[in-house]
């Protein structure tokens, strides 16, 4: 009797062309699941950075950082402005962000731990007084944009003056193109802001446990001291900067001031 079937050269045979053609399909697969974790990712701040925005109408002040400790809220002085930090994670818990993890903290889409949304917001520790700057008020104002209605207190003109009050000069929020360099302007060359009130940022789907690029490092707040950050187009392990798939969204300080008049609570 003939016996059928097949023989164990043609089962691997068989085996090698399923394992291609499912490497084929899984490939372009995953690259456009991680397109669309972008598209969610930049979505997902855009709507942070308008409640970041409420926030800041209905407490006349803008929200401060949470550390790790925090689980998801602010700590803040409101009569001070003082915060328990300025440059960490997005206060979910204090801004009515969901979904959260366990420990409070909302995530990107790539959904993991490292994946925590972080946010900086910039510390303004005093404001000049009159009548050396005419804009500014009689009474020097503390930590402007966290404190209670301390933007109405020490008004739209005396903070958008703020780089020419100081000494040295300092600018709000600067968010780079490319690798900082160690003083202000901080950007060679262009920059995308420097008056920039809070910055939003996803680590994107490398969001590292271990290691950072040096554009990375700005955004992870292991360089720039909470005031310079980088946003550019995806790159590669070479690159220079090294590996980079941040996500960083901000508001501008006018835009800020624009909505808080509308919203009457400016000036």
């Amino acid at each position: 009797m003939k016996k059928n079937g097949f023989s164990l050269v043609e089962i691997a045979v068989v085996l090698v062309i399923l394992s291609v053609l499912i490497a084929i399909v899984a490939v372009p697969l995953a690259t456009q699941l991680d397109q669309q974790r972008t598209v969610d990712t930049t979505k997902q701040l855009e709507t942070i950075k308008e409640a970041i925005i409420g926030f800041a109408l209905a407490k006349g002040r803008l929200p401060c950082a949470s550390r790790l400790a925090d689980k998801g809220n602010e700590v803040v002085d409101e009569a001070t402005g003082v915060c328990g930090a300025y440059n960490g994670y997005l206060p979910a818990v204090t801004l009515g962000i969901s979904p959260i993890d366990s420990d409070g903290f909302a995530v990107d889409a790539w959904g993991l731990t490292q994946n925590r949304i972080r946010y900086a917001v910039m510390d303004i520790p005093t404001t000049a007084v009159s009548p050396a700057f005419a804009e500014c008020p009689a009474t020097a104002v503390t930590h402007v944009l966290t404190k209670r209605d301390g933007i109405k207190l020490a008004t739209m003109s005396c903070i958008s003056r703020y780089s020419e009050t100081v000494a040295p000069n300092r600018t709000l929020i600067t968010v780079c193109p490319q690798t900082p360099g160690g003083a202000q302007p901080y950007c060679a060359g262009s920059m995308l802001t420097n008056t920039a009130p809070f910055v939003v940022i996803s680590l994107g789907k490398n969001a590292p446990t271990v290691g950072l690029g040096a554009d990375e490092a700005y955004n992870a707040g292991s360089a720039g001291g909470g005031v310079v950050f980088v946003s550019h187009t995806a790159a590669a392990a070479g690159a220079v900067g090294g590996e980079f798939d941040d996500i960083v969204t901000w508001a501008s300080l006018n835009t800020l001031f624009a909505r808080m008049v509308q919203a009457g609570k400016l000036p």
